[in-house]
């Protein structure tokens, strides 16, 4: 028991001697921390007000920097910058704005509790302990008291200072910054997380402190403060920009003008403390005045030049409207104790001295620095060396802007790395999420070969399974068989023996739509004309009126010719008739008349046979003449009118009874035709029946022998009878996911149009009856079915995709593709609100004609020219970048995929036919192969996927690898 106490008292003793050895007696130690704050309290507002015993009061917003890291947009900076000036004239005298920039060392930690599927699982296992720097920002508003020998309360002062608050918080969000003022409860815990230098999630703790000219010491940390400006010698660049640049690429990328202390080597936090004081103006500028007098009175080169810097200081003032205001900056780098703080320190030497700063090396009041900079305490910073004075946008220009990108918030969740390296989630859709980005969600993908675009659909595609949404795959190249194996879907191959059948034209009365029309008419044109075929609109509207007809007989029934239905062809066939008719022909039949009048007059007797013959012949003579005069009691020329008519008369009975018997027969012909199944073979047969009489029917001209040719072949005994003529699989239309793979007709030029269009009416089934949400992802197939005869019906598909839950979706690699093809951009990107761009450092050369069409700006196409050639790959595995713009917001993302994943959605063959033999020695699931072959690619140390599936080879078995304590880390 003794011992006990003896060791108490030995630790009692020595915790005061540190405490003495690090602030000294009770009292200095109470100033320099107790009598920060008097207290932390809360308005009616809910904001947390801290108070100090100096009688200063402040208020802290966290708020997330608007500018993304490697936006590219040299505007945004600008943008910042220009608000905060904003905020500094909107506080006004007495005010001072205190933003402290937090980045802290963090490692990935995946959300526990929510079940997974296998490979999200294994996804966010693979990415768990990653380190990432996070990046929070607080902005501190203060109003200083008065000094004097007592603090006594100012109602007004309070009420300005809350009024402030409220400005200063309505234009953060005007101008698109997520702001909020921390509570009391949220307050405290920043300010003891700043005291600790911990914001970590999680618990945190205080520990003893010891402080040398150099370092403050915490425990098993340490932490440095650098003041970046030395007062007796400001060192700042004679022009500053809130951005510098850095090359990319070959291609000059904006980032922030203090990017670089996100990035401290060791540091596992930094801060970087921003501190704005605004003073009077007139009096600045008074004293600024002075001080140029007392320059210009001792008359040397140096003081000279102090006096043109001033004139020119006070001629933008007056000019421009400028701010003069004190600054204060300092960053706190806190590293493990056992750090060599030489490296930081050179480290920021060497960067802040590429952008024209050079670091203050008198910052030996390291604890002074440290307290004044709490949250509110600012004004305690000594005005006479922690304090210099400038113009306020040239102090902007020192605040940091980024930030980094974050997960959003939607119902629809697709994970990519941000360019950390770290899972964020996306709204790949655009319309899902909180904030809408798009009308509707069709995309557009574009990437050369090797760029990986196929495993990056691959990795979209699981994810928008595994959130309920129906997949439907069109493609060419085996590229999405592994992934459709492991999820259990339906995998469908076009081969000679077992060609991918339908029917499409068996339909019920519900599905009798325009749309179904449309696809019915696209598709029997393209048997007709071939895919780049020109169909005319009379051939277009005959089509359509047939398919029209062989329903109708289907599920009505053909009852017969209404009345109005006869005399609406009479006219038809009457009206043609007449036009055909020259006036050659018109002349001879009136004279054919005048013989017959002659002959039916019975006035021959005294007429010789050579008088009738001349009458005949249309030269009657003058005494045949004027016994038809006598007789009839008409001139010869009423005579002849009288026989015009009398031949229309007899010619008009003669059509219409021609016509009305065509129109009985062809009635009773429809009466006896039945369509008793819907198929192309009923279809075939019908219309075979019925063009001829349609074309007799509206008096047009038809190439039926070639129509009739074209078609045969998909006709019972042709080439391709059971293409259009199978019932549809009832399976697939409650499939989750089908993927068509019809590589083996790619270069069919019927086939491959054909089925690409059948494959898409089975989505369209879905899109139609389904609630859920789903997706149509074609892949180079797309290619069959862009041609004029489908642009109409392509850009019906897009727009009408967004109405059902549905997107569609094409990919390519072809830059000819979408320079060439008037209708990929008219029917397809006109209609996609998200394009995806992988590496397209290939096209960078002719990359003017593809901005064009995809409407992209400078701006994005410097993003676009940074995908894959940031200094960002360290620490990660193989990974690739992709830009997605959504709407008009684009940003970059990397496609990094755990090795089960990798092992699902690879082609490479050697890799794919070592998971097979696993699966075949193992003899379980997909699941079960996976979870094997990766243990032992673990275990073998080996890094690349190939060089691991050779050792498979080469074993020719199951490898079953010992763990090892290399395959452990």
């Amino acid at each position: 028991m003794t011992l006990y106490v003896i060791l108490f008292i030995i630790a009692l003793c020595g915790g005061m001697a540190i405490s003495v050895s690090v602030f000294g007696t009770g009292s200095k130690r109470k100033k320099l921390f107790k009598e920060i704050y008097f207290s932390i309290e809360e308005t009616e507002d809910k904001i947390g007000v801290f108070y100090t015993k100096g009688g200063d009061y402040s208020a802290t917003l966290k708020i997330e920097n608007p500018v993304v890291q490697y936006c590219a947009n040299v505007d945004s900076y600008y943008s910042y910058a220009n608000l905060f000036n904003a905020l500094v004239q909107t506080l006004g005298e007495g005010y001072a704005l205190h933003k402290q920039d937090v980045f802290c060392m963090q490692k990935f930690t995946p959300e526990r509790g929510e079940k997974r599927e296998y490979l999200s699982d294994s996804y966010f296992n693979y990415f768990e302990g990653r380190p990432y720097t996070e990046i929070c920002t607080y902005l501190t508003i203060t109003q200083e008291a008065k000094k004097g020998r007592f603090n006594q309360y100012d109602e007004k002062k309070w009420n300005d200072f809350l009024i402030k608050l409220r400005k200063v918080l309505d234009q953060l969000t005007d101008n698109g910054v997520q702001a909020a003022y921390l509570n009391k409860k949220e307050a405290v815990e920043f300010v003891d997380r700043y005291f600790a230098m911990n914001f970590k999630p999680g618990k945190y703790s205080m520990t003893n402190f010891k402080a040398d000219e150099e370092c403050i010491y915490m425990g098993d940390r340490k932490f440095k403060i650098f003041s970046l400006v030395d007062v007796d010698n400001v060192a700042l660049p004679r022009m500053v920009r809130p951005y510098t640049e850095i090359v990319v690429n070959n291609t000059s990328m904006p980032v922030d003008f203090m990017a670089h202390i996100a990035s401290i080597p060791q540091a596992e936090t930094v801060v970087y403390n921003q501190i704005i004081y605004i003073p009077g103006q007139k009096r600045e500028l008074a004293a600024l005045d002075k001080k140029k007098n007392r320059h210009a009175s001792m008359p040397d080169p140096s003081n000279q030049i102090a006096v043109e810097d001033i004139i020119q200081v006070q001629d933008v003032i007056a000019r421009e409207n400028k701010m003069l205001v004190y600054t204060h900056f300092n960053l706190m780098v806190c590293c493990p104790v056992t750090t060599d703080m030489q490296k930081p320190t050179n480290h920021l030497e060497n960067t802040f001295s590429r952008v024209g700063i050079h670091l203050s090396r008198r910052a030996y009041n390291q604890m002074e620095l440290f307290v004044n900079s709490f949250p509110g305490n600012c004004f305690q910073m000594n005005s006479d060396y922690d304090r210099f004075l400038t113009i306020a946008d040239a102090a902007m220009c020192m605040m940091y802007k980024e930030s980094t990108k974050c997960s959003e918030d939607s119902a629809l969740k697709v994970y990519y790395t941000d360019r950390q390296g770290v899972p964020v989630a996306i709204d790949i859709s655009g319309k899902e999420g909180k904030v809408k980005m798009t009308d509707n969600s069709n995309f557009f993908c574009l990437g050369p070969s090797g760029s990986g675009k196929s495993f990056h659909m691959n990795s979209v595609v699981r994810q928008l399974h595994e959130q309920g949404t129906d997949i439907v795959m069109v493609d060419t190249g085996n590229s999405y068989e592994g992934l459709c194996e492991y999820l259990g879907g339906k995998y469908i191959s076009y081969t000679k023996e077992r060609p991918i059948t339908m029917n499409p034209f068996r339909i019920n009365r519900e599905e009798l739509n325009v749309e179904k029309m449309e696809f019915l008419k696209n598709m029997v044109l393209l048997i007709w004309k071939g895919a780049q075929g020109e169909v005319s609109e009379k051939e277009e509207k005959l089509v359509n009126m047939i398919i029209s007809e062989y329903y109708d007989v289907y599920f009505n029934g053909f009852k017969g010719y209404t009345g109005e239905q006869q005399q609406d062809v009479i006219r038809n066939i009457k009206a043609d008739m007449h036009n055909r008719m020259d006036e050659g022909e018109e002349e001879r039949n009136r004279r054919e008349r005048i013989r017959e009048i002659v002959q039916w007059k019975k006035m021959f007797e005294d007429v010789s046979v050579e008088e009738i013959e001349a009458a005949k012949a249309g030269n009657p003579s003058l005494k045949v003449q004027n016994i038809m005069q006598l007789e009839s009691g008409l001139t010869l020329d009423e005579i002849n009118q009288s026989a015009d008519e009398i031949y229309k008369n007899e010619k008009e009975r003669r059509i219409l009874d021609g016509i009305v018997t065509r129109i009985n027969t062809i009635e009773r012909q429809r009466l006896e035709m039945k369509v008793t199944s819907l198929s192309f073979n009923s279809f075939y047969e019908y219309v075979m029946q019925r063009i001829p009489d349609i074309c007799w029917e509206n008096t047009i001209e038809f190439d039926f022998s070639s129509f009739r040719f074209m078609m045969k072949d998909f006709y019972r005994g042709g080439i391709h009878e059971k293409t259009l003529n199978e019932e549809f699989d009832g399976t697939l239309f409650d499939e989750k996911f089908i993927v068509f793979e019809i590589d083996s007709i790619k270069g069919h030029k019927l086939l491959f149009p054909l089925v690409t269009l059948i494959i898409m009416d089975v989505f369209q089934q879905k899109m139609y009856i389904k609630k859920n949400r789903k997706a149509l992802i074609i892949e180079e197939a797309w290619k069959a079915i862009a041609s004029p005869l489908m642009a109409e019906y392509i850009q019906y598909l897009f727009k009408t995709a967004r109405k059902h839950w549905a997107s569609v979706g094409v990919v390519t690699q072809e830059i000819q593709d979408i320079v060439d093809s008037p209708v990929v951009k008219q029917a397809i990107i006109n209609n996609s609100d998200v394009v995806i761009l992988l590496d397209q450092s290939k096209f960078k050369e002719r990359y003017g004609e593809i901005k064009a069409i995809l409407g992209l700006t400078d701006v994005e196409v410097k993003k676009i020219f940074t995908i894959n050639r940031l200094e960002n790959k360290e620490g990660r595995s193989f990974f690739r970048e992709v830009y997605i713009r959504r709407g008009t917001v684009g940003d970059v993302f990397g496609v990094e995929e755990s090795r089960e994943c990798y092992m699902t959605y690879t082609t490479e063959r050697a890799e794919k036919d070592a998971l097979k033999l696993y699966k075949k020695e193992i003899g379980g699931t997909i699941q079960e192969a996976l979870e094997a072959y990766c243990r032992d690619w673990n275990r073998s140390g080996i890094e690349k996927a190939l060089e691991f599936a050779q050792l498979v080879h080469k074993h020719g078995k199951v490898l079953n690898l010992p763990c090892t304590e290399q395959s452990i880390r």
